[in-house]
C-alpha cells in the first residue's frame, strides 16, 4: 500500500459511499510521518525535550504509538513528531531526522469517521450519526430516512466502536397505540432488551422494547424532584418505571406513583425493590390516570404530567374536581409536559392547555426541556390550577369558563 500524503491535522479514512457489508480493511490507509531515530535509552529525555504538541492524532479513537522500533535496532528507536515540531538536533549527533510510514486501520478510527466514510457525499455533515441514547448496554438511534439504506452498517460500527454496548436498535415511526412506546429493529449485535440504566445513584431496571425511557431527561428528572418540597404529597399520572416518583420517595416526599403500562407498572414494582425505597413513602397503580386522580381530589399538593404527547389532553380531568359544598381546598400544582412549535414554544404550551381547561392560565414557569426535533421544543409548563375550573360546577358537563 503508498502512503498517502495526508495531514495530521486532517486525518479521516478513504470514502466507501458503495460499501452495503462492512468490510474493514477497505479503512486502512498509509500515511508518511515525520520521525526522529534516536538512542534507546535517550528516549524519555527526548519525549521531554520535544515538548510534543498533544492535540496529534486526537480525531483518532486509537492513537499509533508515539515510539516505534527502527528496523529491528533494539538500541535504537524512532519518534514520532508533529510536521510543524522544532527538533532539538543542536548537540545531538546521534538524533537522525527519518520519514516513516505508519498504517493506520479501522480500530484506529472513531465511529463518526467511519460513518462519514460510508455515507454517499450527499448527505451532509449535520446529518452524519455521531450521537445516540445509551441504555445500559443497548444503544439507541433515531435514524433519518437518507440513513435508512446504511442502517445495518451504522448499527455493526456502533457496536465495534463502543465495547460496553452489546445491542444496537433504530427507534421506528409506529407508536403503541396504548401504551405510547416506540417500536423498534434490531441493527446489530444480541437481541436482549432487558438492561438497567443508572441515573442519579438508582437503579433503573426495563425491557426497553416493552416501555417508554429516555436517559436524556436525567436533568429533568433532578430538577423537579429538586423543585418540590419534602413531606409533600405527589400524583405522579403517567409514572413510568419510576424515574420522578423514586428520588421523589426518596427524599420523603408520599408518592402516588400511577402508569397504565402493565410492564411499566411491573419494573416499577421491581426499581422500587432494587432502590430499597420505603413503602411508607410510595404506592402504586397500573390505571387510567384520568380515573385515579378523582379519588385524590383535595389530597394532592403536586401532580406530575409526563406524556408530552397528549398530556395536555388530560387537564380537562381537572374541571369540577372540588365538590363546591366541601371546605375549601388547596389547589395543585401541576408541572404539564408537552411538545410545542419551537417558534413559539412557550405561548404555544399556554394555550393548549388553556384550551382544555377552558379558560386562560397564568403558569409560575414554562421551562424549555430540551430540543427534541428540528421543529419542536419539549416543555414543562407549571402552573396552579385554578379555582374556577377546580369548583364548575360539574366536570360532565362540558362548561365553558370565563377567562380569569
Amino acid at each position: 500500500m503508498v502512503a498517502a500524503e495526508v495531514k495530521i491535522t486532517d486525518l479521516k479514512p478513504l470514502p466507501c459511499p458503495n460499501m452495503r457489508v462492512l468490510d474493514r480493511q477497505k479503512f486502512d490507509l498509509v500515511i508518511s510521518m515525520r520521525a526522529i531515530e534516536v538512542p534507546a535509552k535517550k528516549c524519555t529525555e527526548i519525549i521531554q525535550l520535544l515538548n510534543r504538541n498533544s492535540s496529534q492524532f486526537s480525531q483518532l479513537q486509537h492513537k499509533p504509538r508515539l515510539v516505534q522500533p527502527c528496523d529491528g535496532d533494539s538500541s535504537r528507536k524512532l519518534i514520532l513528531v508533529d510536521e510543524n515540531q522544532t527538533l532539538p538536533l543542536k548537540g545531538q549527533e546521534d538524533i537522525i531526522e527519518r520519514t516513516l510510514d505508519i498504517k493506520l486501520t479501522y480500530e484506529n478510527w472513531s465511529a463518526s469517521q467511519i460513518i462519514r466514510a460510508i455515507l454517499p457525499p450527499s448527505i451532509e455533515d449535520t446529518e452524519v450519526v455521531s450521537g445516540f441514547e445509551i441504555v445500559g448496554h443497548i444503544a439507541h438511534l433515531n435514524l433519518k430516512e437518507c440513513h435508512k439504506p446504511y442502517k445495518f452498517l451504522i448499527g455493526q460500527v456502533i457496536l465495534d466502536k463502543n465495547p460496553s454496548i452489546k445491542t444496537v436498535v433504530n427507534k421506528l415511526n409506529t407508536i403503541h397505540a396504548e401504551y405510547r412506546y416506540f417500536d423498534m429493529e434490531l441493527l446489530a449485535g444480541e437481541e436482549s432488551f432487558i438492561t438497567t440504566a443508572i441515573e442519579h445513584k438508582l437503579k433503573f431496571s426495563m425491557d426497553f422494547s416493552k416501555l417508554y425511557w429516555n436517559s436524556r431527561l436525567g436533568t429533568e428528572h433532578k430538577r423537579i424532584s429538586d423543585l418540590i418540597p419534602t413531606g409533600s404529597t405527589v400524583l405522579d399520572m403517567f409514572c413510568g418505571i419510576g424515574p420522578f416518583a423514586l428520588p421523589l420517595a426518596r427524599k420523603r416526599c408520599h408518592v402516588h406513583a400511577n402508569d397504565l403500562n402493565p410492564e411499566s407498572y411491573k419494573y416499577l414494582l421491581k426499581n422500587i425493590k432494587i432502590n430499597k425505597i420505603s413503602s411508607e413513602y410510595i404506592t402504586c397503580y397500573n390505571q387510567d390516570g384520568r380515573e385515579l386522580i378523582e379519588n385524590f381530589a383535595g389530597q394532592i399538593d403536586y401532580v406530575l404530567m409526563n406524556l408530552p404527547a397528549s398530556a395536555y389532553e388530560f387537564v380537562d380531568v381537572f374541571i369540577g374536581l372540588f365538590s363546591r359544598d366541601t371546605e375549601k381546598r388547596k389547589p395543585p400544582v401541576v408541572f404539564c409536559y408537552h411538545f410545542a412549535d419551537i417558534e413559539a414554544p412557550v405561548e404555544n404550551s399556554i394555550t393548549a392547555i388553556s384550551e382544555k381547561l377552558g379558560c386562560s392560565i397564568t403558569p409560575d414557569e414554562v421551562h424549555l426541556v430540551r430540543k427534541t426535533a428540528p421543529k419542536t421544543w419539549m416543555t414543562c409548563v407549571k402552573f396552579t390550577v385554578p379555582e374556577s375550573v377546580l369548583y364548575a360546577e360539574s366536570q360532565s358537563k362540558k362548561i365553558k369558563l370565563s377567562k380569569n
